[in-house]
């Protein structure tokens, strides 16, 4: 069984490994400046206790301002990026859509939510996965259609990391989405072959749809 590590557990945890590594890299720095704490503290007007609140990676409500002028003040650059990390946490209007698929479905199929990808280590998750008495199909949601070619390249990759032969791409019944499935028709049609309305005709009667489709609802 894959387990997932909640995403807000994940980002504390992180942060307490970011603000230990870079205090003890602030740390040995200074000493190899010959510099003290005090010193530290008095070219960039904190205290010396902060300091060694820092370098000890214990100052959990540290401005960021106030690690990079520690850095600078030591010769060290201290850069701030992002990177994706797994799939983003779901908006209100996401949810919103995966309730009314849920109420299309007849009892015996089941229902889960943020289902990790059957892959050790992979931080992806499906939004929801229906199940069978010997089938599964993922679906991931989308409330509002922006980037189609990376929507479908994303759902495309997970698909084949998880094994799973069909997926539905569940997307919010809106004149907006409406008008971006339509100009991306002719490229979305190798990936989501069956309509939506057949993959809702097999759910119905308790049947897994034959290949992936793009729901509406």
């Amino acid at each position: 069984m894959v387990t997932r590590e909640r995403r807000l557990d994940r980002g504390r945890r992180q942060a307490r490994r970011g603000l230990t590594t870079i205090g003890e890299e602030h740390r040995e720095t200074r000493l190899r400046a010959g510099l003290t704490q005090r010193q530290v503290a008095e070219a960039i007007a904190i205290s010396h206790t902060e300091v060694s609140r820092i370098e000890r990676g214990v100052a959990t409500r540290v401005p960021y301002e106030t690690l990079v002028t520690m850095g600078a003040v030591l010769g060290l650059d201290v850069p701030l990026r992002a990177f994706p990390s797994g799939d983003p946490i779901r908006d209100a209007a996401q949810l919103a859509l995966l309730a009314r698929l849920r109420v299309l479905l007849p009892a015996p199929l089941t229902w889960r939510t943020e289902v990790p990808l059957d892959v050790p280590g992979d931080r992806r998750a499906w939004d929801a996965v229906i199940g069978g008495p010997d089938w599964r199909v993922p679906v991931d949601a989308e409330s509002r259609l922006r980037d189609v070619q990376a929507c479908t390249r994303r759902v495309a990759l997970k698909r084949r990391d998880d094994g799973s032969d069909v997926v539905i791409l569940l997307v919010a019944d809106t004149r907006h989405n409406r008008r971006v499935l339509r100009l991306a028709a002719p490229d979305l049609a190798g990936e989501f072959p069956m309509t939506g309305p057949a993959v809702l005709a097999a759910l119905r009667i308790g049947e897994a749809p034959s290949a992936s489709g793009i729901v509406l609802l």
